[in-house]
């Protein structure tokens, strides 16, 4: 089973949607939200959850436009939420403008799960690199540092294991909000496993475009297609409103759905999680 956390611009709040198949979504819990920020500026926004090796659910969201924490909170059941508050992962650099779109996986390079989001340090304007931070417990973490550098402005990575190396996909956040922009579409890499620096990995193979111009919110997860076993990417289409996905059995090439996919109206920037197979909701 798969669950795709998400807000909408209405209700900064925690939705899901449940699927068998990775394609066809339902609402859960009648389409209302499950639960709500109790902490910072009480807005929560690109709520992204993993499931733990503890038997927790750990979520971790954006704090509004300009906070320089994490909202947090844990689950049993996807259904209760507890344990919510704040992690400064950006409070001891004071020029930090925000943090943005924070998402976990599982590092076993340092056997310890690594949270990274996006944020702007000075005074200039916009202009974000991926930080990250690494905890074994969700209650210590170990000082923010900087993850991925390419060189120009860069929001929204999620990414996945490979197993000899990490597939990072991210937003290009270079040019406008405009449909003739060359950018604001997402991009993916490798992050090399072998190197010394585990905090900032080696970079190679950066993509070209993978999505069109004005989307963000990657959410990367396996899939069976009918060619055989492969790999969806959904995205947010921001400026008019809609989700879509592409698919591909080998991270390369990439290949529009046949149909559109079955998400939420109304979701914004949403994440997917495979569940394992004892559970449900």
């Amino acid at each position: 089973m798969y669950i795709f956390s998400y807000f909408t611009t209405e209700e900064e709040r925690l939705f899901l949607a449940a699927s068998e198949d990775g394609f066809n979504w339902s609402n859960v819990n009648d389409g209302k939200a499950v639960a709500a920020s109790e902490v910072g500026t009480r807005q929560m926004r690109d709520p992204h959850i993993i499931q733990g090796k503890d038997g927790w659910f750990h979520l971790v969201w954006t704090d509004g436009w300009a906070s320089r924490s994490i909202g947090y909170a844990r689950s049993r059941d996807l259904k209760h939420w507890e344990d919510q508050r704040l992690i400064p992962v950006m409070e001891h650099l004071e020029l930090t403008q925000n943090v943005w779109a924070p998402e976990t996986f599982y590092d076993a390079t340092v056997d310890a799960y690594r949270i990274v989001w996006s944020s702007t340090v000075g005074d200039q304007g916009r202009d974000h690199r991926i930080w990250s931070t690494t905890t074994k417990d969700f209650e210590t973490f170990t000082e923010a540092r900087l993850f991925f550098d390419p060189g120009y402005n860069v929001i929204d990575a999620t990414v996945i294991d490979r197993g000899d190396h990490f597939f990072m996909v991210y937003k290009d956040e270079r040019g406008t909000n405009e449909a003739s922009t060359d950018n604001k579409a997402m991009r993916s890499c490798k992050l090399d496993k072998a190197g010394d620096e585990r905090d900032r990995p080696a970079v190679s193979d950066i993509s070209g475009l993978i999505t069109p111009v004005l989307t963000e919110g990657p959410s990367l997860y396996p899939v069976t297609l009918p060619e055989g076993e492969g790999w969806c990417l959904i995205y947010d289409g921001f400026h008019e409103h809609y989700y879509d996905a592409r698919v591909s059995l080998d991270l390369y090439d990439w290949m529009p759905l046949s149909k559109r996919i079955g998400l939420p109206i109304g979701a914004r920037h949403g994440a997917v999680c495979k569940l394992d197979k004892l559970s449900r909701i």
